[in-house]
């Protein structure tokens, strides 16, 4: 049963102390909003859990610790210039996979010592994340979040603040997580948008 843990969490920014002494457990199915006006830490409490920020004083731990933590921010990170393709692909560790697969099997082929342990490695990691359904996958989640798939070659800077907030949310979405945190996903969403989500 998955939980992310918390105990005993105080985190501060500089001076200002955001949280004390915060203690939760979330087990699996369990669905929890965390309401409260801005600036009393909901982001930074989220951020903690996800393993972003490191508290200050206390323990966050995942159990069993191999559970994996997708966080959707308000924000989109996306780089110069890059695609909505390359964003996602990016986000969902799909590139770095590829990548580190493409430089295991370069070294199998020159018979490097370790290569053959280091590439079985690297192609379990890239079967468990599903890499090889990642377009079909992400195609389905852009029709799920009301992304047309004619975006994919579009720079993520040109896209309008309601499209980048989907675009945050796809990211996740297309992740193999055991919790999902969605960090004030409706903010840019209109009625549509609001409807996919709650569905999803």
């Amino acid at each position: 049963m998955p939980q992310r843990v918390c105990a005993d969490v105080s985190f501060a920014h500089g001076p200002t102390r955001i949280l004390a002494d915060i203690d939760l457990s979330v087990a699996d199915g369990d669905r929890i909003g965390v309401v409260g006006p801005n600036g009393v830490g909901k982001s930074t409490l989220l951020a903690l859990l996800a393993g972003d920020l490191t508290p200050e004083r206390g323990i966050v731990r995942r159990v069993p610790a191999t559970i994996s933590v997708g966080l959707a921010t308000q924000r989109v990170d996306d780089l110069d210039g890059e695609s909505l393709e390359e964003l996602l692909a990016r986000r969902t560790g799909v590139a770095a996979l590829e990548a580190e697969l493409e430089s295991a099997a370069a070294a199998l082929a020159t018979e490097a010592p370790g290569s053959g342990d280091r590439y079985a490695e690297v192609l379990d990691r890239w079967t468990a994340a599903e890499v090889a359904g990642h377009v079909e996958r992400r195609d389905r989640v852009l029709g799920q979040v009301g992304l047309a798939a004619e975006l994919l070659d579009r720079p993520v800077a040109r896209l309008s603040g309601g499209q980048r907030s989907r675009v945050g949310l796809a990211a996740v979405l297309l992740g193999v997580h055991d919790v999902l945190l969605l960090a004030e996903q409706t903010n840019d969403l209109d009625l549509d948008g609001l409807e996919r989500l709650e569905r999803f």
